[in-house]
């Protein structure tokens, strides 16, 4: 292996600068160069060729270092990885083998444990039954935010607030007006200034939603999870809504369904096929049944015949 720097024997040193070897590898090596020619190569990456085609997997290549000093000059096809920006969450889609963004994606291509994502079933359930789970189990209370109207010095929700109360130790020199120790203190410094007030009315929006329609009781406005007649969610009030906030929305009487013709209903609540309207027989039958409904009389139909009641109005 050859040095970059030339390399001077220490028994060619004047004699006044002659160094007594202490160690074998001073006898041997005697080399006073810092890198050698191999780390030299690896360094300015001398050698590297073109990779065969556009996107090809780099997973198990390096870190390409001159895309980070930004004169990298063959881009795409350049055989090392070229990370974009600061990835602090491993990709859980290349953990599969199924991420197509390769270079580009926004997550990081490697395994690294303090880097997973976490763990779904145990940020929602608390727990998870896989002994091996490979992503990052964080405690819920570690989350939560402090209360910023606890840290000011009151909190009128008391136990029930949403958010953390911490006790701390105010500094005695930073109430009177001044405190040396600046952020380096290890007492707490309480801000004064009043906390932003929460946004109501994007809240009651949130909540409250004419486009979403309950798999449960069938109602517009919430979805499943949050049903007032499920059994969890009886003793639970739900918040008074302004319904100024939304738009007016047409009944179901003027509604036509773009299927079969009919009125009443939306196309993806009909009950006929998709190739409904091409018959004309449903165009003829609600006109017959609004022409029934005006003169009084209730039509019933049988499979082989049709019973017309006649009723009047007194």
């Amino acid at each position: 292996m050859i040095a970059t720097r030339q390399v001077i024997s220490i028994f060619q040193q004047p004699a006044m600068r002659l160094k007594i070897p202490l160690t074998m590898d001073e006898v041997i090596g005697g080399i006073d160069a810092e890198i050698t020619d191999v780390e030299e190569a690896l360094l300015h990456q001398i050698g590297a060729r073109e990779a065969p085609f556009v996107g090809m997997d780099k997973s198990g290549r390096g870190v390409c270092v001159k895309h980070l000093q930004g004169a990298c000059t063959m881009n795409l096809v350049c055989p090392l990885r070229h990370i974009v920006g600061d990835k602090a969450v491993v990709c859980k889609h290349w953990l599969r083998g199924l991420c197509k963004k390769g270079d580009q994606c926004e997550f990081l291509h490697e395994y690294d444990l303090t880097k997973m994502p976490e763990c779904f079933f145990f940020s929602k359930y608390m727990a998870c039954s896989n002994r091996e789970c490979p992503f990052r189990h964080i405690d819920p209370e570690t989350k939560m935010k402090d209360c910023p109207w606890y840290d000011r010095g009151f909190c009128r929700h008391g136990p029930y607030c949403k958010h953390r109360h911490r006790r701390r130790v105010i500094c005695p020199n930073y109430v009177v007006g001044f405190c040396p120790d600046g952020k380096e203190c290890k007492f707490t410094h309480p801000s004064f200034s009043l906390p932003a007030p929460e946004n109501s009315a994007s809240n009651n929006k949130r909540l409250f939603n004419h486009q979403i329609i309950c798999h449960n009781c069938h109602e517009r406005g919430h979805k499943a999870t949050h049903c007032p007649h499920l059994p969890n969610q009886q003793g639970k009030v739900m918040q008074p809504v302004d319904l100024s906030l939304f738009p007016d929305k047409k009944s179901l009487s003027e509604v036509t369904c773009y299927k079969c013709g009919e009125k009443g209903h939306y196309a993806n609540r009909c009950h006929k096929g998709a190739l409904a309207f091409l018959s004309n027989t449903a165009h003829l039958a609600q006109e017959q049944r609004e022409k029934d409904e005006r003169e009084g009389r209730c039509v019933i139909h049988l499979p082989n015949a049709i019973y017309t009641i006649h009723y009047y109005h007194e």
